[in-house]
């Protein structure tokens, strides 16, 4: 058996429990890994996992941030996850030294220890940018994936000198096969690790990759391909929301829309009489906000602009706190706050 360190922090009885579990089934004798996918877009299916290749794609990661035997990195992720699995993947292949801790909104908290390298959601990195930044800023490598980087979480990375890596991954291709620098020197671009390679079909992203069991994957994301190696992130096509017509990518409008915001929010599309569907925003539990079509068309165009927004007590949200969009919107009703814009 390969042997790597394992240092447990704060860590409750569950999340021991499933890494345990999860170096078990790693060390068995069965080809593959059965995890599920993230759920984030609809109900989590379980696929499987060729070993081999997810060893593969921690050894792509570990060349691409120059990984060092015996670094020492963090596990703050739910170990149910894909994400939380590769960071023992990594650990055991790359032989670094593995902390852990159950999942927490603020894991530098919880270390001394000078981390090496760390993954997080943006959540996280969110709240020890406002709690942890000195710890934060000594990591030389910092992963985020699990959703969008806001314009506000940048400009606190900025304001403290610090540069993470966004990620571009999914479940199916074995967590990240693309990265962008974000924060003090930002790239508008992901990059290809490894031996991955891009191509698209109608503006949605394929990707090739020796990590992926099929060798190639098409995507229901957006992009506009550089080249083979990059590409711009625009949004899922699954997210398109078709008004009277006119086509609306419902994750620029949030980008446009996002400094208006400072509460968890995002746009959706519902059935409407005469357009088919009307764009429509949900902000979290926050009906004290003031907004006015005004404000919102100054930023977006007249097709863009909500023609209404719902308040939600509470998001639904994945694992790894992506906020689950079909079963957010299935909890709007009669009674759900509703302004008319």
């Amino acid at each position: 058996m390969n042997s790597f360190k394992v240092n447990y922090l704060i860590v409750n009885e569950e999340t021991k429990g499933l890494v345990e579990y999860f170096i078990s089934e790693w060390f068995n004798n069965n080809e593959y890994i059965t995890v599920l996918t993230s759920g984030s877009t609809g109900i989590p299916k379980p696929i499987q996992l060729l070993k081999s290749k997810m060893k593969d794609s921690a050894l792509m990661t570990g060349h691409f941030l120059n990984l060092k035997e015996h670094d020492k990195a963090l596990l703050c992720l739910s170990v149910n996850t894909i994400a939380g699995k590769m960071m023992i993947v990594r650990s055991i292949v790359l032989k670094l030294n593995l902390y852990i801790c159950s999942p927490t909104s603020d894991p530098l908290n919880l270390i001394s220890e000078e981390i090496d390298f760390i993954a997080m959601v943006p959540m996280q990195l969110d709240n020890t940018l406002n709690l942890n930044s000195i710890k934060l800023k000594k990591i030389r490598n910092v992963i985020i994936g699990g959703g969008i980087i806001s314009t506000q979480i940048i400009d606190k990375l900025i304001a403290n000198n610090i540069t993470v890596f966004h990620t571009y991954g999914m479940t199916e291709t074995i967590s990240h096969i693309a990265m962008r620098r974000v924060g003090l020197h930002s790239e508008d671009f992901f990059t290809a690790i490894g031996l991955t390679f891009f191509s698209e079909n109608n503006g949605q992203l394929i990707i090739h990759s020796p990590i992926i069991e099929s060798e190639s994957i098409t995507t229901t994301d957006v992009v506009q391909l550089i080249d083979n190696k990059h590409f711009v992130f625009k949004g899922r096509s699954d997210f398109v929301i078709n008004s009277g017509g006119v086509k609306i990518q419902a994750e620029d409008v949030e980008h446009k829309i996002e400094k208006l915001i400072p509460y968890p929010f995002f746009i959706t599309g519902i059935e409407d009489p005469s357009l088919g569907e009307k764009v429509v925003l949900l902000i979290e539990n926050k009906d004290d906000i003031h907004l006015n079509k005004i404000d919102l068309l100054e930023l977006t165009s007249k097709y863009e602009c909500p023609k209404e927004i719902y308040f939600i007590s509470k998001f639904e949200l994945t694992e790894l706190g992506k906020i689950n969009r079909l079963k957010t919107i299935s909890k709007i009703n009669k009674n759900t706050t509703k302004i008319i814009l």
